[in-house]
Parts: C-alpha cells; structure tokens; sequence
C-alpha cells in the first residue's frame, strides 16, 4: 500500500524528474515570490485608476507590432522574448537576487495594470479569457525562474562566506531551467497562438 509521502515524492520527480529535491528545496522562495506577484499585481490593479495611460506607454512601445506577424513569427517572438527575459533575470539574481525578485514585483504591478487598464475598455471576461489559458502555465514557470534566481543569489552571498558550493547551484539552476521552464514556456506559447484565440472567438470576444 502506498503512502501519501511516497505519492508526493512520485509526483514531484514526475514534475521535476532528477531536479526534485533541488525543485523542493525552492518551494519557500517560491512561495515568498508567488506572494510579492501577487500583492504586487493588487496593487497594480488596485493604482490602476490613478495612473495616466502613458505610464507605460514606453514598455508597449519597445514590442513590435505582432498583429502583422504569422503564428510562427508570433510564436518565435513570444518563446524566445519569454524565455530569454527570464534567463537573463534568474542569473542575475547572482548579482544578490535583486533582480529576480525587482522582475516579480514589477510584472505582477504591470499585469494588474494591465488588468485594470483593458478590464476598464473591453471587459474583465476579456481579460480573464485572453490570459487565463496561457497564464496559468507561463506566469508559475516565470515565478519558479525568478525563486531559481533569488536562490542563485543566496548561494552567491553563501560562497563569499566560503558556505556551499556555486558551481553546483547554478548547475541545478540551468539544469532545471532547462528541463522544465523553457518547455513550459514553449508550452504556454503555442497555447497563447492557437487556443486563446479560438476561446476568444467563440466567446465573442474576436
């Protein structure tokens, strides 16, 4: 008879294969992350009516216009612009994890404004349907990337102590990288091409 500690160990090597205990021992940075974007995406939403429309007109400015791109284009760009952005962020947190965790803060600040933004001209169900299906994959492995990150930072400040060891750490941080965040961004990215639009389309959204 199987136990509920060995059913939980099965599925986290199922989620995270070789990299579970390494996946396991993020699970409080995760958790910490997983509330800033939370609270961050709040506030976000919440300051919404009091910022101009131009806040961020210069963050929308720097993508390039996509309604002109095919779904390859669209995917490449959204794969690659998501997977890279998210590397770049994790080994900062090399740096002492303050980047990593200044991304969290900030995306989840600019999602609710987003969220209160076009919830404003076009609806809540809008918005809820055009980022829930994609969301619900890319938004946790973009939170995980950012815990990796944070945790890259701990070891960083550990290693000028002479604690731990930073080779290993980073080597788990890319491996796991590797193995599970980029194909759940890949993931989310067909998804945000293919299935959001039809969603939007037979709810009358498109």
């Amino acid at each position: 008879m199987t136990t509920p500690k060995t059913e939980a160990k099965g599925l986290k090597r199922l989620l995270f294969g070789s990299y579970a205990e390494y996946a396991e021992s993020l699970a409080p940075i995760f958790g910490l992350c997983c509330f800033l974007f939370s609270f961050s995406l709040g506030m976000g939403y919440i300051l919404g009516e009091t910022m101009p429309d131009t806040a961020f007109n210069d963050i929308l400015g720097t993508f390039p216009d996509i309604a002109n791109m095919s779904l390859p284009e669209l995917f490449g760009f959204i794969t690659w612009n998501n997977t890279l952005k998210s590397l770049l962020f994790m080994l900062g947190g090399l740096l002492g994890g303050v980047l990593p965790l200044s991304f969290v803060i900030f995306n989840g600040f600019f999602i609710g404004w987003l969220v209160y933004s076009y919830g404003s001209a076009y609806g809540l169900g809008y918005i809820i349907t055009g980022l829930t299906p994609h969301g619900i994959i890319e938004i946790p492995a973009l939170i995980l990337a950012m815990s990796i990150g944070m945790s890259l930072g701990y070891a960083a400040l550990n290693s000028l102590r002479r604690q731990g060891s930073l080779m290993k750490e980073t080597r788990s941080a890319l491996g796991l990288f590797l193995t599970r965040i980029v194909p759940m961004l890949i993931l989310a990215a067909v998804i945000e091409v293919t299935i959001t639009p039809i969603i939007m389309a037979l709810l009358g959204y498109v």
